[in-house]
């Protein structure tokens, strides 16, 4: 009985290997995406985006998460519906990528041929029609929104034009907030803000995007006072390392802190350069490209 069960082991391992060599594999189509666009309007700010990665679906099905630029495989051939979900890196971190709900999702047709590349165009996103944008500031009228709420004697702050590029892209001369922390400013941090309070917010656990360019040799603090009937609070809420002097991007979401609080609840907004005691000479610092929005 034992032999006559090896035989027909070995006997259907054969049949098995056979089906295999009968059977071809499927051959997939590949999409390529190197680019992408934000097409905005003059109350929405400034073009200028970090979407990293996009989520992928062919004909409604879902391809998986994929980070800015790829090659994408996938076993369609001919004409098919691709849509793409942006998402941003949260807080700055290179391993959190969190999907921008404020943008539409972007639709388009492709043809795809098995064991060929497709390179798409540069697709573009528009923001949804139910965004707010409460606070826009790209300095180009020479005015900023972006004031010293608290600094020592010799700290300034004004409107500079200066080279901009964010990881090799949107380069270009542009106006932005110069902040100069002195040499001799003891206090050792510099506290900008928004110019008013904002009001009126989802508290209800929607999105509060947050966004801003910075370069800076210094850390930042990023911050809101938080006001209502409560009373008055001020809450850190994200640090942020020197930039290397390059222009990094940041979206934060301001939901942790205003989700569940009372109705007439306010915030202010502050990003606060921290200096170093063993750092000497005046420090640099530079803002652009900011906004404040959330879904209605």
């Amino acid at each position: 009985m034992r032999i006559r069960n090896v035989y027909i082991v070995i006997a259907t391992f054969i049949l098995l290997l056979s089906a295999c060599k009968g059977k071809e594999e499927a051959i997939p189509a590949y999409i390529r995406i190197d680019s992408l666009a934000v097409n905005v309007t003059p109350e929405q700010g400034s073009e200028i985006h970090e979407i990293a990665a996009v989520n992928v679906y062919v004909d409604e099905q879902y391809l998986g998460l994929f980070e800015i630029p790829c090659t994408i495989p996938a076993l369609y051939s001919g004409s098919h519906k691709l849509t793409l979900i942006p998402s941003v890196r949260l807080n700055g971190a290179n391993n959190q990528y969190y999907t921008y709900r404020h943008l539409k999702n972007k639709d388009t047709t492709i043809f795809l041929t098995p064991g060929k590349i497709t390179q798409t165009s540069t697709l573009a996103f528009s923001y949804k029609s139910n965004t707010e944008f409460a606070w826009v500031e790209d300095f180009e009228d020479n005015n900023s929104s972006l004031i010293r709420l608290f600094s020592s004697k010799g700290d300034t702050s004004f409107i500079s034009n200066e080279d901009y590029s964010l990881n090799g892209h949107f380069a270009r001369k542009t106006p932005c907030l110069k902040v100069v922390m002195s040499a001799a400013d003891s206090s050792k941090t510099i506290d900008m803000a928004s110019f008013k309070y904002f009001s009126g917010l989802p508290l209800n656990g929607s999105d509060l995007m947050f966004e801003f360019d910075v370069k800076s040799p210094l850390p930042l603090q990023m911050a809101m006072i938080r006001k209502n009937s409560s009373g008055k609070q001020y809450l850190p809420y994200v640090y942020i390392f020197e930039t290397g002097g390059k222009w990094k991007r940041f979206y934060v979401n301001l939901i942790y802190e205003l989700y569940n609080q009372p109705a007439d609840t306010e915030i202010q907004l502050l990003l606060s350069p921290m200096k170093d005691p063993g750092l000497s000479g005046n420090q640099e610092i530079f803002f652009d490209n900011i906004r404040f929005s959330y879904l209605k």
